[in-house]
């Protein structure tokens, strides 16, 4: 059969290979929402209609239970893991085409690890698993089809984008992040190939996963200050979302992988186990503090609950664990935003906290990403904005990228003078 695909004319087994991506990616989304609701239902019960419920019903000795287990089922797992083998990330993946290729069942099993310590509770994001294992399948299937190796770095991105859009159903930030994040040629070819794939997964897997916004909240439309709050927004709130991506990337980069991960991410787990017995608001990716908050509900001590959750999301992946930022980003954002929105009206302004909510997310994203145009759409596609609130949304975000690179720079020309004296003593 392969024999036969393979006379087909070129531009056919590209096409072929790119609607079987974006099938296989829908099935990929679908699992992944699978095992997060088993997870979620072994560790919490059944009530997954609403995850702060689920949270808040299962108890804080079941929660202390839960998150301490899986601290010590994670560290044995990773430890065992890479002494066999080097996790690759979707980058890697694209770079070692025609070089190597990745073990099937161990990045499975590696993404699967992924979901299910959020599934538990670990206060990290889930998207790096379904984006990490659509890659793999692009890569499989490209390589089957014996397409040019171009074109296999395009199928690889193209499915880790369509992986996030079938867990998120967001498949045009979905493409956006394909674009700005994973080195792809802006071509009309290109555009049209990674559109394909997104929109046919975030298809397939809808009727599991549902297309309703992630978080839940009133519809809103821009007035003229939400332009002059965006400005004050991306000034604020972006030295502190390059904090954030700045100590997660430094985490990753220098993850604890030898012997010594089978007792420090068992105590960062049982740390936040300890935490949450009397406060699950600091469980889980992210998304039932942000939902709390869009729904106008108070968070006591709102400060230092961002500081916390970003210092969980640093410790977790400091120490061992895998998973992704993009939903503690969004989360941080949404608490930075209405914090910065509070106190700019205390002071005489008269911006919406809601609006505040979603121009810090979309700083926040845009910054830790690098992808303005990701960050502002991502917020419209988990919220179920209306297309016209992207206005201020993107001025926002450009504005956060326009700081981020003279803060870059500055911080760039402070540190040359300290390494070269380092050199010379």
């Amino acid at each position: 059969m392969r024999s036969r695909i393979l006379r087909l004319p070129y531009p056919l087994r590209l096409i072929l290979a790119i609607f079987a991506l974006g099938v296989g990616a829908g099935l990929v989304g679908m699992a992944c929402h699978y095992l997060l609701e088993l997870v979620q239902l072994v560790a919490f019960g059944s009530d997954a209609s609403n995850l702060w419920k689920q949270y808040d019903q299962a108890g804080g000795l079941r929660r202390f239970l839960a998150l301490g287990l899986t601290g010590l089922l994670a560290a044995v797992f990773w430890f065992e893991l890479q002494r066999r083998y080097k996790i690759l990330s979707i980058k890697q993946q694209m770079n070692l085409v025609g070089e190597g290729e990745p073990k099937i069942r161990l990045q499975i099993a590696h993404a699967a690890a992924q979901v299910a310590i959020v599934g538990a509770g670990a206060s990290v994001g889930k998207e790096g698993a379904p984006r990490e294992v659509g890659a793999l399948i692009g890569g499989r299937l490209s390589k089957w089809l014996d397409l040019m190796k171009k074109d296999r770095k395009l199928l690889i991105a193209c499915g880790a984008g369509a992986g996030l859009a079938a867990v998120y159903q967001v498949p045009f930030a979905s493409s956006l992040f394909v674009l700005e994040t994973l080195g792809i040629a802006w071509t009309s070819r290109n555009v049209l190939l990674i559109l394909i794939s997104c929109y046919l997964a975030d298809f397939l897997a809808q009727p599991l996963v549902g297309n309703a916004p992630l978080y839940q909240m009133a519809s809103l439309s821009w007035t003229a200050g939400s332009f002059l709050q965006a400005l004050l927004l991306a000034t604020v709130v972006t030295p502190l979302a390059m904090g954030f991506a700045w100590l997660t990337k430094r985490a990753s980069q220098n993850r604890t992988k030898d012997r010594k991960i089978l007792w420090v991410l068992p105590i960062v787990f049982l740390t936040l186990a300890v935490v949450a017995i009397d406060f699950p608001i600091f469980m889980g990716n992210g998304q039932v503090m942000a939902q709390l908050l869009l729904s106008e509900q108070s968070l006591p001590a709102l400060p230092l609950v961002l500081i916390l959750k970003g210092l969980f999301v640093y410790l977790l992946l400091r120490n061992g664990a895998y998973g992704g930022t993009l939903t503690p980003s969004f989360a941080l954002g949404i608490g930075a935003g209405y914090l910065v929105t509070v106190i700019a009206n205390r002071l005489g302004f008269a911006f919406s906290p809601s609006m505040g909510m979603l121009l810090g997310a979309s700083v926040f994203l845009g910054t830790t990403l690098k992808a303005p145009l990701t960050g502002a759409t991502l917020v419209l596609g988990f919220t179920g904005q209306p297309l016209l609130l992207s206005l201020p949304l993107l001025l926002a975000s450009f504005s956060a990228q326009w700081l981020s690179r003279i803060l870059d720079k500055i911080r760039e020309k402070a540190i040359k003078p300290l390494l070269q004296n380092r050199r010379r003593e």
